[in-house]
């Protein structure tokens, strides 16, 4: 028995590797010498596998057994090695499994897929966001990215990054180079908005950075304190800009001078709310906005922008160019109809 327990306790030190080589090759024994030594026992190579396992596993159906004096050392020889064997891959499995999970949990995993968004910053804002997309795009794949020392949410579809952003291995782990988009947000523990405006720029210095060096176009959002810093991103491509305190404080303004109004602010912003903002390549067939214009009000589509100007009734008669965005409202299967 001491010699027994000497064993078991090798085992327990085996590398997850020699645990698996191990437990293949004790299957193999039983499995080829259960069949040499009994084929009128075992008709089959499986029917000794499956005897095999089950001894191993401890099941023990008593569907197939050894008779012969060979086939019985053989089972005590499973019993007494090959049970401990197996014993430690279950243990090694689970302790794989705890360790996988607790990387997850403290965002030390490298995530390997494409056609994601990166989320930089955590903050209850971050949090919405996160909330709308999904509910936009049941199946959309999120990394966060924060210098938190757990994640913060929790989902099947959020994976969570830990470090700092500006770190450009850090953005490496989140896989920025395959990201769909990178949002950018306003660190919120910091109360100073040119410190949280230079935070930003200094993570969308390194987006750049990757974007310069590996010749990739990477689609980045920042979310900005204050209008004025923006300038302070010219040398920094960035394709949009979000106002962080200005956005809240017009919204107040046309809430106090027209009532209402931000209901419908609401409805375009939610896609909770039924119809939702939409962009839309004009087809070949639309010489210009007038022409695109009915054909979508014809379908139930409302055209509410053409790129960056809202002002579609003034401009009626221009041409369309294939290089043209055009935004409307309308409903996922009227868009997806239309697309």
């Amino acid at each position: 028995m001491h010699i027994l327990f000497r064993v078991w306790k090798g085992l327990a030190k085996l590398s997850f590797l020699n645990v698996i080589l191990a437990s293949v090759g004790i299957i193999v024994v039983g499995t080829v010498l259960g069949y040499l030594f009994e084929p009128e026992t075992f008709g089959s190579l499986f029917d000794s596998f499956w005897w095999t396992m089950t001894t191993l596993t401890t099941v023990g159906y008593g569907d197939f057994y050894p008779s012969s004096v060979a086939g019985r050392w053989l089972g005590i020889f499973l019993f007494l090695f090959g049970i401990g064997i197996i014993g430690a891959l279950i243990g090694k499995l689970v302790e794989v499994g705890a360790t996988f999970q607790r990387l997850k949990r403290e965002g030390r995993l490298v995530y390997r897929g494409e056609g994601h968004y990166v989320y930089i910053g955590w903050s209850p804002k971050t949090k919405k966001a996160i909330d709308e997309v999904l509910n936009y795009e049941p199946k959309a794949e999120i990394v966060l990215i924060d210098q938190l020392i757990e994640e913060p949410y929790v989902h099947d579809q959020v994976h969570f990054v830990s470090g700092d952003a500006s770190d450009e291995a850090v953005l490496m782990q989140a896989n920025v180079l395959k990201a769909r988009r990178i949002a950018i947000f306003a660190d919120a523990r910091i109360t100073e908005t040119l410190l949280a405006d230079g935070k930003s720029l200094l993570i969308a210095s390194a987006v750049e950075a990757l974007s310069y060096d590996y010749k990739v176009d990477l689609h980045t959002v920042v979310e900005v304190c204050e209008e004025r810093n923006i300038s302070k991103f010219k040398h920094v491509r960035v394709d949009d800009f979000i106002l962080a305190n200005d956005s809240v404080s017009l919204l107040m303004a046309k809430a106090t001078l027209q009532p209402g109004t931000t209901t419908i602010f609401r409805q375009l912003l939610s896609k909770q709310s039924g119809g939702n903002i939409q962009a839309l390549k004009p087809k070949a067939e639309w010489q210009n906005i007038r022409e695109a214009n009915k054909a979508l009000l014809e379908s139930g589509v409302t055209l509410i922008a053409v790129n960056d100007r809202l002002d579609v009734a003034t401009m009626l008669d221009l041409p369309l160019q294939d290089t043209d965005m055009l935004y409307v409202v309308c409903h996922d299967e009227v868009f997806e109809r239309l697309s």
